[in-house]
Order: structure tokens, then sequence, then C-alpha cells
């Protein structure tokens, strides 16, 4: 598994790696692409993890129940998720990048137990 990374979840539960750009006006040009999208917005999971989503998807994405079910388990109860989610790590200045290995690890994990239970 490649140290960097970051993963975008589908409401079916495929899950693809992407890469995420150094420069930030390239970085939200692969989240538009990555989520199908011309807007975005961002739940913080975690201090160190985010899940960007589609800021419209609730008008015509569907319901993605691994996201929503993930949320959950950080503590986001109140609402569905809609569409692909691109899960990420954060710096310290607040910007999105890729998940560090041990973060991945973690991540697949918690996925992993969520689609068993």
């Amino acid at each position: 598994m490649s140290s960097a990374s970051a993963y975008v979840l589908h409401p079916d539960g495929d899950l693809l790696k992407v890469n995420l750009p150094d420069n930030g006006h390239d970085r939200l040009h692969t989240m538009y692409k990555v989520l199908g999208c011309s807007y975005v917005d961002v739940v913080r999971l975690t201090d160190n993890l985010d899940m960007w989503l589609d800021d419209m998807g609730l008008y015509d994405k569907t319901v993605n129940m691994p996201a929503t079910m993930l949320a959950r388990r950080f503590g986001k109860v109140w609402q569905p998720y809609f569409g692909p989610v691109l899960l990420c790590s954060v710096d310290d200045e607040g910007n999105s990048i890729d998940l560090t290995e041990d973060q991945a690890i973690g991540l697949l994990t918690a996925l992993l137990d969520i689609s068993e239970s």
C-alpha cells in the first residue's frame, strides 16, 4: 500500500485510490473530477481526517450508506451523505492531503468493520 493516497468511496462500496496534487488549485479540480461535481463541501471526521462530498449531491445523487455509516462511527449522526466521497488527511494548516500509511490502514479497517456489521 502506498503511503501517499486518498480514497474515493462510492455509494456501492467501491473504493478507488487517488493521489491529491500538492497545488491547491489542482487539488480542488481533482476533487471536482473524482466526485463528479462543481461544488464541494467537507465534513471533518476527526482532527486529521476529512470527508469531501458534492455540495449538491442531496439533489441528484444516491445515499452513500458506507460513507454515512463511517461518519456515524465518528459521531456525525444527524444526516445521510450522498454520492461518492473523498477521504483524505489534513495538514497543520487545514489543507487536504493524502493519508499516511497508518491512516489508510485505520480507515480501511473501519470500512471493513462497517461492511461486516
